[in-house]
């Protein structure tokens, strides 16, 4: 018997190419009229306060100001823009680009209603007791918290399961403090969003439901929850992979007794101004907190003189936050790209879905990933569970179909398309990024046969289907009780999990960051002494990482321009399929899978 989400009842709308078709329209994206959102960065401090003064009186409205980053945000005119452009007192103004989600997501079509919530029938397997700590119930479900046993997990916890005195910042789309979850575990909520002009999701995004635009200030009156709750569901995953609480029920995180602070940079759309961004990595860092984790990126062109200015904020902030002893993490991003030194990348793609047209394809080449790429930055890749074997036979029903399930649960050995590896654990997951950049890969799951969905990539496992039981090819972890872009799972009594709380099992890059988070989480509660030192911490998990596993997972092929094998759409553009060679282990893990057991 299968379950699924009703969440989903059409093919996937949004793909990993389709979003990074997006990206420069929303990057280039301005309100209507004359005026446009802007970053204005003076010369120096000194001359910032002139600066800004003139701004003000040539009609500017400064929206946030970054005095340490010698920074401010502000909507202008094309005249006041140019104004301030010529000023001798500015190094550089530049239009505020838009940065997205790069978890590879299986979007949901959204129901009316707030959400729609999928009960699933799992009878609780006896408590078993792990080592230094009695993990929550889900820790029992065989093969539904792969990931941890993956990272040195409850090995790991026989030394700390973390400590109240470390505190990690979710930049993210909030985190449901409402959760049973993460309710004792969010000290703080800073909102970020407050200030959009034009407001991101209210602007650039079509309406969830309706036909009225919404930001999470309607979503709130309309369903009455809190406005700064997450409204998406992607940043309660990642706060819970962190920290869940240990509260015998549900699940835990890794490190379940350090705290949480909500660095909300997004609405319910999953999308963020760089100014939300840099303001967050700076704010998080005068907070103290000594770990930022962001799953949010895009990719800048510097031969473009207001990128340039942009990247070269991250760059300065990065570093201003760690000065501040405060490690930022990201997810290296899910366009299936060779990434070097700065984030440059430096192979051609993305993957991109069949049916794209080449004067649509968009070459990521000689781009710069943003943040994760960023010196300074921890740029997390993502590996797979196992890459299951194809098969010889398929039974009716079971290999999908375009119109209605993109989630096979077998695939054809007949298919054109194959994944590598076919039958390893710890692969390099499909959409992720890989290269020299790449600092530590963490589990962030990949679809049942590790190739992306038009190539009958496979399901993502429980709970959209029971046909593997409670095994999880993805990964699972909390998301918001108001979501209304993750799918929402909740579970019958005797299960185990609170009921009414909302579950969920996703993949992408964006949940393979939360695991180095996490991890470094570990080991700062492990070893107080290497707080607030970003290079010694970086440096302590790097020499824990697990350098065995060994990657076949291919790099996207340029001449293979055959349908995909499940849409049957062509490929004119090529870089819709995995044909190349190997990715090389260095390139797929940089020092290596993260394992935390003994921190």
């Amino acid at each position: 018997m299968k379950v699924r989400a009703v969440l989903r009842g059409v093919v996937v709308a949004t793909i990993l190419a389709m979003l990074g078709a997006l990206l420069p329209q929303l990057a280039s994206a301005a309100p209507k009229g004359a005026s446009g959102r802007y970053l204005v960065v003076a010369r120096s401090s000194a001359d910032y306060a002139g600066l800004r003064a003139k701004a003000v009186k040539a009609g500017a409205r400064v929206l946030r100001d970054l005095p340490q980053a010698k920074t401010m945000v502000v909507t202008a005119s094309a005249a006041a823009r140019s104004s301030l452009a010529a000023d001798s007192r500015t190094l550089g103004v530049a239009k505020d680009q838009v940065r997205q989600i790069t978890s590879e997501r299986n979007r949901p079509n959204l129901a009316p209603g707030l959400r729609s919530a999928t009960q699933v029938k799992a009878k609780a397997p006896a408590a078993t007791a792990a080592a230094g700590i009695n993990p929550d119930p889900a820790w029992d479900y065989k093969g539904l918290l792969w990931d941890y046993r993956r990272i040195g997990l409850p090995q790991g916890w026989k030394t700390t399961a973390g400590s109240s005195a470390v505190t990690v910042g979710v930049a993210d789309t909030g985190l449901d403090f409402t959760h049973r979850e993460l309710s004792s575990k969010v000290k703080q909520v800073v909102d970020f969003t407050t200030t959009e002009d034009p407001p991101i999701c209210k602007t650039f995004f079509p309406p969830p439901f309706g036909d009225t635009p919404v930001g999470d200030a309607d979503l709130a009156a309309r369903f009455g929850g809190p406005v700064t709750t997450d409204w998406n569901g992607h940043g309660s995953w990642i706060g819970g992979r962190i920290a869940a609480a240990l509260n015998g029920t549900g699940i835990n995180g890794i490190a379940p007794r350090v705290n949480l602070v909500a660095l909300k940079i997004s609405q319910w759309c999953g999308s963020a101004y760089d100014s939300e961004i840099l303001d967050a990595f700076r704010t998080g860092a005068d907070l103290g907190l000594d770990i930022i984790s962001i799953s949010f990126g895009g990719y800048s062109d510097l031969t473009d003189p207001e990128q340039a200015t942009i990247y070269q904020l991250y760059v300065d902030t990065v570093a201003y936050a760690r000065s501040k002893g405060t490690v930022i993490v990201a997810s290296a991003g899910n366009e299936h790209v060779r990434v070097g030194a700065g984030g440059r990348v430096i192979s051609h793609g993305p993957l991109t879905t069949p049916g794209t047209e080449p004067a649509d394809f968009l070459d990521y080449f000689g781009l710069y990933e943003t943040p994760g790429g960023v010196p300074g930055v921890v740029d997390v890749s993502s590996t797979g569970r196992v890459t299951v074997p194809s098969s010889p036979t398929c039974p009716p029903g079971t290999t999908g179909d375009p119109a209605t399930d993109v989630n096979p649960t077998c695939k054809p050995i007949t298919d054109p398309h194959q994944a590598a590896g076919q039958g390893k654990t710890n692969q390099l997951a499909y959409y992720s990024e890989y290269g020299p950049r790449i600092d530590l890969a963490g589990p962030g799951g990949a679809r049942k046969f590790n190739l992306p969905f038009w190539d009958r990539g496979g399901t993502p496992g429980f709970p959209y289907t029971s046909e593997d039981l409670t095994n999880t090819w993805e990964v699972f972890s909390t998301t918001s009780n108001w979501a209304i872009e993750i799918p929402c799972f909740t579970f019958t009594r005797g299960s185990g999990f609170p009921q009414g709380e909302c579950y969920s099992t996703i993949q992408g890059t964006s949940m393979a960051a939360p695991q180095v988070s996490g991890s470094l989480a570990l080991v700062a509660s492990a070893h107080p002494s290497l707080r607030k030192h970003p290079a010694a911490l970086i440096a302590r998990l790097k020499s824990l990482a697990n350098g065995n596993p060994h990657n076949l997972t291919r790099v996207l092929s340029a001449t293979d321009t055959s349908p995909g094998d499940l849409s049957g759409l062509p490929c004119p553009t090529g870089f819709c399929h995995l044909g190349g060679p190997a990715v090389s282990d260095a390139d797929a893990y940089g020092a290596g899978l993260v394992n935390v057991a003994t921190p």
